[in-house]
């Protein structure tokens, strides 16, 4: 029997074979879907994200018992996104009454335009104190479980032989703001009303992050890979050039950051980016992972980026919620087929949704198994 660090060497390894497009003795299959580990655990989603042992024990569980090759991540909690997003959530059994409701994220206008003047005066990182401090309750408070727990988390990870790829979130500017401002304020009023200033507030915001970004990479704790952002700076929402002026030349900052420093930056795209595949030919080849979530048309992705880059992903959320294990094995097997055999990882598209049945989750392991050794 294999010692936990013999898997999680080898384990690695394929991972690393699948962003250089090498060949694999197997597809490498990750996991992703901290709602779902605890609902196929039968374990209450409050009692999940109220003690994050329990949420490790959870999802460290599902990630042997299935003998996947890594985790997007070891633990989770929803109380780290105002700090990410300036966006309040509300998590069952606090502001949700059911003790097992998916939680939520309300996204409003908690900056207002005026507030800029002050980011600028005062640096971003005071500036950011300030509003979690004056416009949300606690934020501190709830997010420093998951922040105490997390290195605990990865430790046990590592002893058990399961690569965690995704040790941060680097974000791009568009990312960081467009979540406090609302979507439709942002676009409508700061990106054609006051264009100049927004400039200066995305820089300011942009220096901050890449000085504390490197400051991550260049720990001994560094991470193995980042999620780059990719949630609402797409090219199916923005036009091309202000797709290339607000959202990609900031995410490609950030991920030449991660490849200099030896860390993966894992492009999680969320939404449509298939206008927009081509800006990806800008990365250094053989060093990034394209995570797709079912929007964007994947074999597209292939056709354009996939002698040069790692594509992951994206069996689609519906399909796990309402097909059949079937439907699900044969997606699976299709893209293992027409991505594969090399530069290609098996993976949900984003997380495995909350209602996902386990069976068709399943399945999608399956496929990766039947394929092994036989690529």
């Amino acid at each position: 029997m294999k010692s936990g660090k013999e898997l999680y060497n080898e384990r690695l390894e394929r991972i690393r074979k699948a962003i250089a497009l090498e060949p694999v003795d197997k597809i490498p299959v990750l996991g992703s879907g901290p709602a779902a580990y605890a609902a196929m655990s039968g374990v209450d989603l409050a009692d999940y994200l109220e003690d994050m042992k329990l949420n490790c024990d959870v999802n460290l569980k599902f990630h042997v018992n299935h003998d996947l090759d890594g985790a997007q991540a070891h633990i989770f909690s929803p109380d780290v996104f105002p700090r990410q997003w300036f966006s309040k959530v509300c998590t069952p059994g606090r502001e949700l009454p059911s003790r097992n409701e998916l939680w939520q994220v309300h996204e409003m206008e908690i900056i207002k335009q005026e507030d800029y003047d002050d980011l600028l005066k005062m640096g971003y990182a005071a500036w950011q104190k300030k509003i979690l401090d004056e416009r949300f309750t606690d934020v501190e408070e709830r997010e420093k479980p998951f922040y105490d727990y997390a290195p605990i988390a990865a430790q046990r990870y590592a002893e058990a032989g399961v690569p965690v790829i995704v040790g941060s979130i680097f974000e791009s500017p568009f990312e960081v703001l467009c979540g406090g401002r609302s979507l439709e304020c942002f676009l409508m009023d700061d990106i054609f009303e006051i264009p100049e200033l927004l400039d200066d507030v995305f820089a300011e915001i942009h220096q901050t992050n890449m000085v504390n970004y490197e400051e991550l990479l260049k720990s001994p704790a560094k991470p193995l890979g980042v999620w780059v952002g990719g949630w609402r700076g797409t090219p199916t929402m923005l036009n091309r050039e202000m797709f290339e002026h607000y959202s990609w030349r900031y995410m490609k900052e950030i991920a030449e950051l991660c490849i200099r420093y030896d860390v993966i930056p894992i492009f999680h795209l969320d939404a449509d980016w298939t206008p927009g595949l081509d800006v990806f030919k800008e990365i250094e080849p053989k060093k990034a992972i394209m995570a797709l979530d079912g929007k964007t048309d994947i074999y597209k992705a292939k056709e354009v980026v996939g002698d040069r880059m790692c594509i992951m992903g994206d069996v689609p959320a519906e399909l796990f919620a309402f097909g059949d294990p079937q439907k699900v094995y044969d997606y699976a097997a299709k893209l293992i087929r027409d991505l594969g055999p090399t530069g290609y990882i098996m993976c949900s598209g984003c997380d495995i949704p909350f209602n996902a049945k386990k069976e068709n989750v399943e399945a999608m392991y399956q496929a990766v198994a039947d394929t092994a050794g036989n690529l």
